[in-house]
Protein backbone atom coordinates (compact mmCIF):
# COMPACT_ATOMS: atom_id res chain seq x y z
CA UNK A 1 0.00 0.00 0.00
CA UNK A 2 1.17 3.33 -1.30
CA UNK A 3 2.36 5.85 1.70
CA UNK A 4 -0.02 8.99 1.77
CA UNK A 5 1.39 12.05 1.49
CA UNK A 6 -0.87 15.28 2.57
CA UNK A 7 1.56 17.43 0.30
CA UNK A 8 1.33 15.56 -2.40
CA UNK A 9 0.48 18.05 -5.65
CA UNK A 10 -2.53 16.57 -8.14
CA UNK A 11 -0.13 17.15 -11.42
CA UNK A 12 2.60 14.37 -11.94
CA UNK A 13 5.44 16.45 -12.97
CA UNK A 14 4.40 18.50 -10.05
CA UNK A 15 4.99 15.27 -7.87
CA UNK A 16 8.40 14.48 -9.33
CA UNK A 17 9.58 17.61 -8.76
CA UNK A 18 8.54 17.67 -5.15
CA UNK A 19 10.36 14.04 -4.94
CA UNK A 20 13.23 15.15 -6.49
CA UNK A 21 13.92 18.48 -4.32
CA UNK A 22 12.80 16.09 -1.29
CA UNK A 23 15.40 13.48 -2.22
CA UNK A 24 18.46 16.54 -3.09
CA UNK A 25 17.72 17.68 0.40
CA UNK A 26 18.33 14.13 2.17
CA UNK A 27 21.66 14.37 -0.11
CA UNK A 28 22.60 17.79 0.95
CA UNK A 29 22.09 16.88 4.34
CA UNK A 30 24.55 13.83 4.46
CA UNK A 31 27.32 16.65 3.96
CA UNK A 32 25.57 19.99 5.29
CA UNK A 33 23.75 21.49 8.08
CA UNK A 34 20.39 22.73 6.61
CA UNK A 35 21.08 26.07 7.39
CA UNK A 36 23.94 26.07 4.97
CA UNK A 37 22.59 24.35 2.50
CA UNK A 38 21.19 26.97 -0.64
CA UNK A 39 18.40 27.10 -2.86
CA UNK A 40 20.74 26.64 -5.78
CA UNK A 41 22.46 23.57 -4.14
CA UNK A 42 18.91 22.17 -4.10
CA UNK A 43 18.11 23.02 -7.37
CA UNK A 44 21.13 21.09 -9.06
CA UNK A 45 20.85 18.19 -7.33
CA UNK A 46 16.99 17.85 -8.33
CA UNK A 47 17.68 18.96 -11.74
CA UNK A 48 15.42 21.75 -11.88
CA UNK A 49 16.22 25.03 -12.18
CA UNK A 50 16.15 27.64 -9.21
CA UNK A 51 12.80 29.41 -11.01
CA UNK A 52 11.16 25.98 -10.92
CA UNK A 53 11.83 25.46 -6.98
CA UNK A 54 10.63 29.28 -6.51
CA UNK A 55 7.37 28.27 -8.27
CA UNK A 56 6.27 25.41 -5.96
CA UNK A 57 8.16 26.50 -2.97
CA UNK A 58 8.12 29.82 -1.11
CA UNK A 59 11.70 29.17 0.22
CA UNK A 60 13.96 26.81 1.41
CA UNK A 61 11.97 26.40 4.96
CA UNK A 62 8.79 25.35 2.88
CA UNK A 63 11.27 21.98 2.38
CA UNK A 64 10.89 21.11 6.18
CA UNK A 65 6.66 19.45 6.42
CA UNK A 66 7.76 17.42 3.48
CA UNK A 67 10.87 16.23 5.25
CA UNK A 68 9.29 15.70 8.48
CA UNK A 69 5.84 13.57 7.03
CA UNK A 70 9.44 11.55 5.10
CA UNK A 71 11.10 11.27 8.36
CA UNK A 72 6.98 10.10 9.92
CA UNK A 73 7.22 7.48 7.43
CA UNK A 74 10.55 6.12 8.33
CA UNK A 75 9.12 5.87 12.00
CA UNK A 76 6.46 4.31 11.21
CA UNK A 77 8.46 1.30 9.36
CA UNK A 78 10.74 1.30 12.14
CA UNK A 79 8.58 0.56 15.41
CA UNK A 80 6.53 -1.78 12.68
CA UNK A 81 9.64 -3.27 12.63
CA UNK A 82 10.64 -3.27 16.44
CA UNK A 83 7.15 -4.58 17.17
CA UNK A 84 7.80 -7.95 14.85
CA UNK A 85 10.94 -8.82 16.67
CA UNK A 86 11.19 -11.38 18.76
CA UNK A 87 12.66 -10.62 22.53
CA UNK A 88 13.13 -13.18 25.37
CA UNK A 89 12.57 -10.95 27.94
CA UNK A 90 12.02 -7.66 29.65
CA UNK A 91 15.54 -7.15 29.75
CA UNK A 92 16.15 -8.22 26.11
CA UNK A 93 13.84 -6.00 24.86
CA UNK A 94 14.63 -3.04 26.63
CA UNK A 95 18.63 -3.94 25.57
CA UNK A 96 17.34 -4.37 22.28
CA UNK A 97 15.11 -1.11 22.06
CA UNK A 98 18.07 1.03 23.04
CA UNK A 99 20.59 -0.62 20.59
CA UNK A 100 17.92 -0.34 18.39
CA UNK A 101 17.34 3.47 18.83
CA UNK A 102 20.66 4.01 18.63
CA UNK A 103 21.37 2.89 15.27
CA UNK A 104 18.09 4.48 13.82
CA UNK A 105 19.23 7.81 15.13
CA UNK A 106 22.66 7.55 13.90
CA UNK A 107 21.60 6.31 10.35
CA UNK A 108 19.43 9.75 10.24
CA UNK A 109 21.34 11.85 11.95
CA UNK A 110 21.55 14.79 9.54
CA UNK A 111 17.93 14.70 9.22
CA UNK A 112 17.09 14.06 13.23
CA UNK A 113 18.81 16.97 13.65
CA UNK A 114 17.63 19.43 11.31
CA UNK A 115 13.93 18.35 12.30
CA UNK A 116 14.53 18.74 16.03
CA UNK A 117 16.11 22.18 15.45
CA UNK A 118 13.72 23.13 13.17
CA UNK A 119 10.91 22.01 15.19
CA UNK A 120 11.75 24.44 17.94
CA UNK A 121 12.34 27.75 15.28
CA UNK A 122 8.88 26.60 13.70
CA UNK A 123 6.31 25.28 15.99
CA UNK A 124 3.50 24.54 13.20
CA UNK A 125 5.85 21.79 12.00
CA UNK A 126 5.30 19.58 14.67
CA UNK A 127 1.52 19.71 13.35
CA UNK A 128 2.23 18.72 9.27
CA UNK A 129 2.36 15.22 9.40
CA UNK A 130 -1.42 14.33 9.71
CA UNK A 131 -0.55 11.04 8.58
CA UNK A 132 1.94 9.99 11.57
CA UNK A 133 0.53 10.63 15.06
CA UNK A 134 4.09 10.52 17.34
CA UNK A 135 2.29 10.39 20.16
CA UNK A 136 1.32 7.11 19.45
CA UNK A 137 4.84 6.31 17.55
CA UNK A 138 6.15 6.27 21.28
CA UNK A 139 2.73 4.15 22.70
CA UNK A 140 3.89 1.67 20.83
CA UNK A 141 7.38 1.60 21.70
CA UNK A 142 5.92 1.32 25.53
CA UNK A 143 3.74 -1.30 24.18
CA UNK A 144 6.38 -3.75 23.84
CA UNK A 145 7.70 -2.87 26.86
CA UNK A 146 4.02 -3.82 28.11
CA UNK A 147 3.76 -7.38 26.73
CA UNK A 148 6.07 -8.26 29.37
CA UNK A 149 3.31 -7.02 31.91
CA UNK A 150 4.25 -9.66 34.28
CA UNK A 151 8.15 -9.12 34.61
CA UNK A 152 7.35 -4.78 35.06
CA UNK A 153 6.72 -4.79 38.84
CA UNK A 154 6.08 -1.18 39.10
CA UNK A 155 3.16 0.07 40.58
CA UNK A 156 1.60 1.89 37.47
CA UNK A 157 3.15 -0.68 34.73
CA UNK A 158 1.97 2.20 31.49
CA UNK A 159 3.77 5.23 33.53
CA UNK A 160 7.09 3.25 33.82
CA UNK A 161 7.25 2.20 30.44
CA UNK A 162 6.77 5.30 28.98
CA UNK A 163 9.46 6.98 31.48
CA UNK A 164 11.50 4.18 29.99
CA UNK A 165 11.12 5.14 26.35
CA UNK A 166 11.15 8.94 27.02
CA UNK A 167 14.58 7.92 29.10
CA UNK A 168 15.83 6.05 25.92
CA UNK A 169 15.12 8.18 23.00
CA UNK A 170 15.84 11.49 25.13
CA UNK A 171 19.27 10.27 26.57
CA UNK A 172 20.75 9.21 23.09
CA UNK A 173 19.21 11.80 21.09
CA UNK A 174 21.67 14.21 23.33
CA UNK A 175 24.39 11.50 22.65
CA UNK A 176 23.75 11.06 18.75
CA UNK A 177 23.09 14.70 18.07
CA UNK A 178 25.21 16.92 20.43
CA UNK A 179 27.92 14.38 21.68
CA UNK A 180 30.22 18.02 22.36
CA UNK A 181 27.27 19.53 24.36
CA UNK A 182 26.17 19.45 27.82
CA UNK A 183 24.27 17.20 28.72
CA UNK A 184 25.97 14.43 26.93
CA UNK A 185 29.69 15.32 27.58
CA UNK A 186 28.72 14.24 31.50
CA UNK A 187 29.31 10.65 30.59
CA UNK A 188 32.72 9.76 28.73
CA UNK A 189 31.23 6.94 26.64
CA UNK A 190 30.05 7.56 23.47
CA UNK A 191 26.50 6.76 21.92
CA UNK A 192 26.85 3.10 21.59
CA UNK A 193 28.61 2.24 24.35
CA UNK A 194 25.97 4.32 26.26
CA UNK A 195 23.26 2.58 24.55
CA UNK A 196 24.54 -0.60 26.33
CA UNK A 197 24.68 1.12 29.68
CA UNK A 198 21.36 2.87 29.41
CA UNK A 199 19.23 -0.66 29.81
CA UNK A 200 21.04 -1.10 33.22
CA UNK A 201 19.80 1.88 34.72
CA UNK A 202 16.08 1.42 33.13
CA UNK A 203 15.51 -2.56 34.11
CA UNK A 204 15.68 -1.52 37.96
CA UNK A 205 13.17 1.39 37.43
CA UNK A 206 10.58 -1.13 36.15
CA UNK A 207 11.05 -3.73 38.59
CA UNK A 208 10.67 -0.85 41.56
Amino acid sequence: MPTKNVFLPKQQRSQDTQRKLLTALHTCLQDKFFEHITIKELAEHAGVSVGTFYRRFKDKESLLPLLYQDFGNDLTLWVTGLEQTKYASLADAVEKLSIATHQFLTSRKSVFRTLHLNSRLHSALLDSDQVVDRKVIYQRLAGILLSFGREITATDKAKAAGVAIFMIINTLLDKVLYPELTPAIACDLDAGEFSLELPKMIMPYLRA
